[in-house]
């Protein structure tokens, strides 16, 4: 049972969801809410038309025709700016199709998609619902007759229009009841179908959530698809965009997309489906009308909205398809792989080195010589388990000696050593990435075989969690130091090791507790690592499974990520957008997010930007990405905006149009070639390795490459001169100014380099036209002798880039000179360039105190920044620290700040440092930014319930009521989450107005429910009796530790709904005494066992004690039970989960697992996502399921908190401050509760995940359970 015990804690899986947004997002303090666009939706009986208008316009925006004995549609439909028609009837290409309109192909034999008319059809009403607002809403019903005509199917379209944001949003939902058995049948296309004016030779393009555009299209599943056309009367396109809906069955849907741009679903496309007599089925769509460019990430946007689910894996779909194409494909060797292939214009492809030469290669890079060094991680066996048990792991030089784009040598240059992720050479060795090690293999005589015997362990402590985020992606920078990538889901903390460390090989464990040196925490992040200096840091923090980095021509980074948006540009000190978990400072409060404007699919692996000169001048500067689930390299382009960058999509620069494909590192070589590595599997997401003897690297080439074939192109680097070396620095190939300035640092730590050498670097910094050959003699002056002075007199430069590199270079100990200091003030203030100002800001956290304060005091004169994307937030990253320490001052600060978001935080920050009455006494006097102050002390407020009303804040308060509508409005709102008398009593009223919107009593039962106000208790009972307030009212008695209300609301739980049975559990289950209450009500089954969540039963296990047990049966943790996996071992064998219903299987998931888990989008947070995990592996599945706390993550633990006034909690931790701790609790929202308020506080070995789930199931639910667990897709809920 070794591999079932191995199996990591509660479904390691693809991508682990944390779910929960700690980080309050307000990119602009104060939010300006557009008023919304009045509609008007009027009905022409005579005309047969239901015509909607907007404002007092006269002109209709969207006519729906609902003609007596003809299908209805919508056309015209005008664009929401006025200019265009969007759609188009009876076109002479196809003149059936008439606008928007719903016709299925095959309804019992008969074709409705191509008879509009002719008999088909029959009204049988059309009307109004809603008929004015910003929402109108209109309905039509219609028979579909049979040849006889008698109706088949009696068709309801319910229609719902907004305008949102300058858009269109038209809300579907199509009802078909069967006056018979009814059968759709099989057929290419059929339902919703959207035609737009069409014409030959018109601007225009499908696209899908996949990506995928036109013909590429056509037949692919996706959640939605975008319709871009230029129309006439128009200079760009109009769109109209399908969502999907995951409550449609066959959802993700496949598409019909044809010849003139015309698309629908067609879920008939993958077989007949049924409709019993007198059944009725329901079909969700939206449909998004927008003009200008193809809105891709606005997209995804809206349809997270549309279907309840914003969060990243609402796109799961797109995985667990990718997963399943790529088990179904055929294998491709190398050369059919290529043959496959398309690429851009005027490019080659083929196969540098294949399968024998090379397998499982998990990194590449180059050495000086211009050969390929090979990481073969043969023991890599899924992303959860295996490390050292093939023990045939190597690193592999490869050569192409006569320089015809194939490898033709292979050396092997070490082997044993267990699991290598990433390989750097240089200083005469390679450095290579071996979780929990970052070794150092010297070769000091040359001869490609690695000195085993001195082999050293540089640091130690990176973790193996997932092992798509370990230690990957080494890269060495423009300031010589190794860069590298650690993904979120594998928190490590990196030091040196204590003494020399050891070397891992094969058949040894991973280590349990690594002791290191120094120790820096990483859950996710860049790092780098000096390689004579000895030393780590930690250069960002956040992302998710980053792999890949790179350096533009100014020494800007660029990293490429899974799950998350694709790119970034990485700042020293940066705090960025996290997949999951929570930022080692709790006091962020907004990090950092992508500069990608547009999205691709998930994932990215490797990143290259093109600065050689094989290819085009176009290329120059782009970003090159290997993108694992499109199956290509992708290119995004760096635009310059502000401090920063916009990344625009710029090309598919190669499809593999093979999916196994699995391409996840790039490399540009001395000629000027694009490199891609191609793991190569049939499962393309690693939980598992079937393919393990594949492995690719892959070579792209323009037809006629434009490089200069210089002397010394192809040679060995290490044998030139200095002079050389330096010369190189001039070269257009950045691959070349790379090696030779890792040459040149190599020898400058082993003596000097020559003075000829030196001040050709000199002159070349001082006197070079071109700004990048500048840059690259600055770094190499930097890496063979930092002159300090030279970097103070480079903050005068011409250059802003030379100016903030050498601000970098001057921080780079932390101890930069007085006359330095006194620059960077200066330069804060006067230096008009937003880069250089980005760099002062970086510097802030290498600074002491006092130079903090006096930077950043210029940083945030600059009005200019305040909406930049990088300035305001790495200000704050910098000060924040200083809030605390100076309340005051960090508050003079503030008011003089133009950067409203710097402001916000300081104030945000001073109330999580409690220092109100500074906080409060600074509003009073401000003059300038007070509305941003107030805004922060509101942010900082909310959630808390431990404070005392400062003392002087109700003078100020009176002041602030007579001030203008906003700053009055801002100051109530403090007041009450001050929780004075006075609010409470605006609230209690609220409350108890019954004509007051139900909304804004919600609100003051919260107001009131948080400060546990002694004046609610007297409300309570009648709101358990109000049907718009019974759950909040529910919800709110777990404030209070009163008896008679628990007795009342189990007095009502047989008549509850389920949402408020659900409520009331969780509710009474947070109290001894209610606990004790509702285990009684249990045994008598007043309470239904089976609707007490298991998780519950946890919770009462500790609220009640072992009196709980009695009635419930064992609950705690208990040991690997191997009776019992055997038993469902036997239970389930392959034929009875094959036969077993997967619909059942859903439902009970979501009974049983749904409350923690996501699958497919739906579920919860509490637990990882379970998309992509490895459920075809039963194995994996008992192991997990039986034995949850076998092996656990620190996440996972169950965290029990017993508040002082009797409360308790068990969760898990999502954010944890100096007075506050943020728990995921199941079933419920994320609770906030002050430190000051808990009286103990457990960390429970045991996993979140109780023992005995399958002991309440029967046999044949178990056997539905895992028949869903396995599957591949989701599967169509029942009917009900």
């Amino acid at each position: 049972m070794g591999f079932v015990r191995s199996a990591p804690l509660l479904f390691i899986f693809l991508l682990l969801n944390f779910g929960y947004h700690f980080v309050t997002p307000k990119e602009q303090v104060t939010i300006q809410t557009p008023p919304e666009v009045q509609l008007r939706a009027v009905q022409n009986e005579s005309a047969e038309t239901i015509s909607i208008f907007r404002g007092s316009e006269t002109k209709p925006i969207l006519v729906q025709n609902a003609k007596a004995d003809f299908r209805p549609f919508l056309h015209p439909i005008i664009a929401p700016d006025g200019k265009g028609v969007l759609t188009e009837y009876s076109p002479g290409h196809h003149k059936h199709q008439t606008g928007i309109y719903w016709g299925y192909t095959r309804v019992n034999g008969r074709d409705y998609f191509h008879h509009p008319s002719d008999g088909y059809w029959k009204k049988v009403s059309a009307k109004v619902v809603q008929a004015k607002g910003a929402e109108v809403k209109w309905q039509t019903v219609y028979n579909l007759l049979d040849s006889t005509g008698t109706a088949v199917l009696t068709e309801t379209q319910n229609w719902s229009m907004r305008q949102k944001n300058g858009q269109y949003l038209l809300d579907l939902e199509w009802n078909g009841e069967a006056q018979t058995d009814v059968t759709i049948g099989k057929y290419d296309y059929g339902g919703l179908f959207v035609r737009m004016p069409w014409k030959e030779g018109i601007k225009g393009e499908v696209v899908n959530a996949a990506r995928q555009k036109n013909e590429k299209a056509e037949g692919q599943a996706a959640m939605w698809v975008d319709i871009g056309m230029q129309v006439s009367g128009r200079n760009d396109l109009a769109h109209i965009a399908i969502l999907d809906h995951p409550e449609n069955k066959g959802y993700p849907q496949t598409w019909r997309v044809d010849g003139q741009l015309g698309a629908g679903p067609a879920r008939a496309r993958k077989g007949d489906w049924h409709i019993k007599k007198g059944e009725t089925e329901v079909i969700k769509h939206e449909l998004v009308v927008y003009t200008g460019d193809f809105k891709d990430v606005a997209l995804n946007k809206t349809f997270g909205e549309f279907i309840g689910n914003t969060g990243q894996y609402n796109s799961t779909a797109l995985w667990a398809l990718a997963q399943k194409e790529g088990r179904e494909a055929k294998f491709l060797s190398a050369q059919e792989a290529v043959a496959a292939m398309t690429v851009k214009d005027g490019y080659l492809v083929n196969a540098y080195a294949s399968e024998p030469m090379m397998t499982q290669p998990m990194a590449f890079c180059w050495d000086d010589r211009g050969r390929m060094w090979i990481a073969e991680n043969k023991d890599y066996e899924s992303r959860g388990k295996g490390f050292s048990n093939a023990g045939t792991s190597r690193i592999l030089i490869l050569e192409d000696t006569d320089h015809d784009g194939v490898a033709d040598t292979k050396k092997v240059f070490m082997e044993g050593l267990a699991f290598p992720s990433a390989i750097a050479v240089g200083f005469d060795g390679v450095f290579v990435g071996a979780p929990p090690n970052l070794l150092f293999v010297p070769d000091k005589n040359g001869d490609d075989k690695a000195d085993m015997d001195d082999i050293e362990v540089r640091l130690t402590g990176w973790g193996i969690r997932d092992r798509h985020e370990t230690l990957n992606s080494f890269h060495w920078g423009p300031d010589g130091w190794l860069y590298g990538l650690q993904g979120f889901a594998t928190p490590s903390k990196v030091g040196k090791p204590m003494g020399k460390g050891k070397l891992y090989k094969h058949n040894d464990p991973f280590p349990d507790n690594i002791q290191v040196e120094d120790g820096v925490d990483i859950n996710g992040g860049v790092w780098r690592y000096h390689p004579t200096k000895n030393k780590f840091e930690v250069v960002a923090h956040g992302f998710s499974n980053p792999w890949g980095v790179d350096f533009d021509a100014k020494g800007q980074m660029f990293i490429t990520a899974c799950v998350i948006p694709h790119l970034w540009h990485v700042i020293p000190g940066g705090i960025y957008h996290r997949q999951g978990g929570q930022h080692f400072n709790p006091y962020v409060y907004n990090d950092i997010k992508t500069i990608a404007d547009h999205s691709h699919r998930s994932a990215h692996g490797g990143a290259r930007i093109y600065l050689s000169d094989a290819f085009p001048q176009t290329e120059r500067g782009k970003i090159f990405m290997a993108n694992i689930h499109e199956h290509g390299i992708l290119s995004d382009e760096l635009v310059p905006k502000g401090s920063g960058f916009v990344g625009k999509h710029s090309d598919d620069f190669l499809m593999a149009n093979n999916a196994q494909w699995v391409g996840f590192s790039m490399e540009i070589g001395p000629e000027g070639a694009m490199y891609v590595l191609d793991w190569h599997d049939a499962d393309i997401c690693g939980s598992d390795v079937l393919n393990s003897e594949t492995g690719r690297i892959f070579r792209v080439m323009p037809k006629n490459s434009l490089a200069e074939n210089w002397t010394g192109r192809y040679a060995d680097l290490n044998k030139m001169s200095d002079l050389e070396l330096v010369d190189l620095q001039t070269s257009k190939s950045e691959w070349h100014a790379r090696r030779a300035r890792i040459i040149l640092q190599n020898r400058a730590t082993k003596g000097k380099i020559s003075e000829p050498a030196l001040a050709k670097l000199g002159t070349m910094f001082k006197s070079e036209t071109n700004a990048d050959f500048r840059l690259r003699a600055m770094w190499a002056l930097n890496a063979v002798n930092p002159d300090a002075a030279l970097w103070q007199k480079s903050l005068t430069d011409n250059d802003p880039y030379v100016r903030a590199w050498a601000v970098q270079f001057l921080c780079e100990d932390g101890k930069p000179s007085a006359e330095v200091l006194a620059s960077f003030n200066k330069m804060a203030v006067e230096d008009k360039s937003a880069v250089v100002r980005l760099y002062l800001a970086s510097a802030l956290q290498r600074l002491g105190s006092a130079s903090k304060w006096s930077v950043a005091d210029g940083l945030v004169t600059h009005a200019e920044d305040a909406a930049d994307h990088n300035l305001p937030k790495m200000i704050w990253f910098g000060i924040e620290a200083l809030v605390k320490e100076d309340a005051a001052k960090a508050l003079e600060l503030a008011q003089k700040s133009k950067i409203p978001m710097v402001t916000n935080f300081i104030a945000r920050r001073a109330s999580d440092a409690d220092q109100f009455e500074t906080l409060v006494a600074a509003i009073g006097k401000a003059t300038m930014n007070r509305v941003n102050l107030l805004e922060g002390m509101r942010d900082g407020l909310e959630g808390r319930t431990d404070i005392k009303t400062p003392a002087n804040w109700n003078a100020v308060f009176i002041k602030l009521k007579q001030a203008d509508k906003q700053t009055a409005t801002l100051a109530t709102e403090v007041s009450r989450l001050f929780g004075d008398t006075e609010a409470a009593k605006t609230d209690l009223a609220t409350l108890k107005n019954k004509n007051a919107p139900v909304d804004q009593r919600k609100k003051a039962l919260q107001s009131l429910t948080s400060r546990q106000r002694k004046e609610l208790l007297a409300e309570l009972p009648a709101l358990l009796d109000d049907n718009a307030l019974r759950l909040d009212a529910i919800r709110s008695v777990a404030a209070f530790d009163d008896e008679t209300l628990a007795k009342s609301i189990i007095e009502k739980y047989p008549k509850l709904n389920a949402a408020e049975k659900s409520e009331a559990v969780q509710t009474l289950a947070s109290r001894p005494k209610s606990g004790w209450l509702l285990t009684q009500a249990i045994s008598k089954n007043v309470v239904p066992k089976k609707e007490v969540p298991t998780y519950v039963a946890r919770q009462l296990r500790r609220v009640v004690g072992s009196g709980f047990v009695e009635v419930w049966g064992p609950i705690d943790h208990v040991a690997f039970d191997e009776k019992a996996y055997k038993k469902y071992r036997n239970l389930l064998t392959d034929k009875s989960v094959a036969d077993a219903s997967k619909v059942q299987g859903r439902m009970v998931f979501q009974k049983t697992c749904a409350p923690c888990h996501k699958l497919y989008g739906e579920g919860g947070i509490i637990g990882p996502e379970l998309t992509g995990s490895n459920r075809a592996n039963l194995d994996y599945l008992l192991g997990n399921i039986l034995d949850p706390s076998g092996e656990i993550q620190d996440d996972y633990k169950m965290v029990v908190v017993t508040m002082r006034d009797g409360r308790t909690y068990v969760g898990n931790i999502a954010k944890e401050t100096e007075r506050q701790l943020t728990l995921r609790v199941v079933g419920q929202d994320a609770v906030v509760v002050n430190k000051s308020d808990i009286q103990t506080r457990e960390v429970n070995a045991a996993s979140m995940m109780p023992t005995g789930l399958l002991e309440n199931l029967s046999d044949k639910e178990v056997t539905e359970l895992i028949a869903y667990l396995k599957t591949s897709k989701q599967v169509d809920m029942p009917k009900k």
